[in-house]
């Protein structure tokens, strides 16, 4: 594969940035995956819930 080919044109700078701290959509897929399972155990609970 030519070099022209593999550098620019793939998107890749070749700058690699350190990640000192999580994105904030990192953080916020963590909130909506906990807010998901809390909602879906509350509704199995009540569903299965002998009254």
């Amino acid at each position: 594969m030519p070099l022209t080919v593999m550098t620019a044109a793939n998107g890749h700078s070749d700058v690699v940035n350190v990640r000192t701290h999580p994105e904030l959509s990192d953080v916020a897929l963590f909130v909506v995956a906990i807010g998901a399972i809390w909602f879906l155990r509350r509704a199995l609970r009540r569903r299965n819930r002998k009254d």
